[in-house]
């Protein structure tokens, strides 16, 4: 993996196209930085990787509402072992074909929350299928003002 420089628009231009969650979070955080790599999905899901959906309170089902305070952060390895959950997130239909991922990155815990893509990784987590993907990613070492995904995942400025 050699991450390539891009311009911010670049990064704009492809989340807009291609992302329904938080536009633009990354406004918040200090000194970002904008690059997109080439990369296994095993390699890229074994590092520390979360969907924007977590755990309910009673870690029965998955919940998309970022305000839930009860709600806890689940790794897409961990996530692997709940074909149930898995399931569930396929059954919304909401998996395109295309190879690329959107991610946010803190450069500090080495957190990173898939905020485009989580679909298509589970599809193919579920079929066991390792291809290389495109990842585009904002990365910074200071998210704390960011208001919606980064604090339920990043625990640096807490």
């Amino acid at each position: 993996m050699t991450p390539e420089p891009i311009t911010p628009h670049e990064f704009v231009e492809f989340e807009t196209t291609n992302s329904s969650a938080a536009h633009n979070e990354w406004l918040y955080c200090i000194d970002p930085k904008f690059t997109k790599y080439r990369i296994m999905v095993s390699a890229f899901l074994s590092s520390n990787v979360f969907p924007t959906y977590r755990l309910d309170k009673f870690g029965t089902s998955l919940t998309s509402i970022f305000q839930d305070k009860e709600a806890s952060p689940i790794t897409f390895v961990s996530l692997a072992s709940r074909l149930d959950l898995i399931e569930a997130l396929l059954r919304e239909g909401f998996i395109s074909t295309n190879d690329t991922v959107l991610a946010y990155h803190c450069e500090r815990c080495g957190v990173r929350v898939v905020k485009d893509g989580i679909h298509r990784l589970c599809k193919w987590v579920a079929e066991g299928t390792d291809r290389e993907i495109t990842v585009y990613q904002v990365s910074s070492k200071n998210w704390e003002r960011a208001p919606v995904d980064m604090p339920n995942y990043c625990r640096c400025g807490k």
